[in-house]
């Protein structure tokens, strides 16, 4: 408000009496009423907006960009699902596990096929499954060292890593069985030959792969198998199991768990 006395240019009184409200404009949200100072707010007019009867000149704080400390999104988008994560020296590990198991199975199997590093080939192997109570034991020597070389190698290389495991934990549990229930059964741990402790060396050896997976450093390496098993390890373990038991009961027919001596054979139909 400004005021002048008209004829008096000697003195000009200006006086400036502004009741300016609260800095924030009005909220109208229920129970409040315009001009009060309970109904105020800290929300700031849009940029460019007039409308608003306390402001009288356009201007304002732009809300239509949000502040770089405000509200964030919850959700971070998944990952790929091909993409593995690093597992430190996890793979290199499996490799050498991989690779040793392997390479020493697949020279088990030259020597029941071919009688190299002083094996008994074929017709050394054909008489032990015989003397062991096995029907059909030549097919079953051919047949148990061509699985033996060729699982192997596909161990060290990692291709289809669940199968071979399988397969040869199938062989190494039928050798434990024919060891158990020989005339002599072998012991755990030998005094002066050895025992079974390196049949269960292979065979934990074996499991450990089925249900670890052979690593990125395999040719599985794209499937999921190779670094998140779940259930493949249990599937080919029981089809292992249910293989080898029911060949073993087909073809021999004894008690696996206690040896010939004490067992009387079990027919087979």
């Amino acid at each position: 408000m400004t005021s002048s006395k008209p004829g008096d240019d000697a003195r000009t009184e200006i006086i400036h009496d502004v009741d300016y409200p609260l800095d924030v404009p009005n909220s109208s949200g229920p129970g409040s009423r315009p001009g009060t100072a309970d109904s105020a707010t800290t929300a700031f007019p849009a940029a460019g907006r007039t409308d608003n009867t306390q402001f009288a000149e356009p201007g304002g704080y732009d809300t239509s960009t949000p502040l770089p400390f405000g509200e964030q999104p919850a959700t971070i988008a998944p990952s790929r699902r091909d993409e593995i994560s690093r597992r430190g020296t996890t793979d290199f590990g499996l490799f050498i596990l991989r690779l040793v198991v392997g390479a020493l199975l697949a020279m088990r199997g030259l020597q029941k096929l071919f009688g190299l590093f002083g094996g008994p080939g074929i017709d050394g192997f054909a008489q032990t499954l015989t003397d062991s109570g096995f029907e059909q034991a030549r097919i079953l020597a051919i047949t148990g060292g061509a699985l033996e070389l060729v699982a192997g190698i596909m161990l060290i290389v990692g291709l289809a890593t669940p199968i071979a495991a399988a397969g040869l934990f199938a062989l190494v549990g039928v050798g434990i069985a024919i060891r158990l229930t020989s005339s002599d059964p072998l012991p755990l741990l030998g005094d002066t030959t050895r025992g079974l402790e390196t049949s269960v060396l292979y065979a934990a050896a074996l499991l450990a792969l089925l249900f670890a997976g052979p690593g990125r450093w395999s040719a599985d390496r794209r499937w999921r198998w190779s670094h998140r098993p779940r259930f493949s390890g249990v599937i080919w373990l029981l089809l292992a199991v249910i293989v080898a038991g029911v060949l073993w009961y087909l073809l021999n027919g004894t008690n696996p768990l206690v040896s010939t001596t004490d067992s009387a054979p079990v027919t087979a139909g």
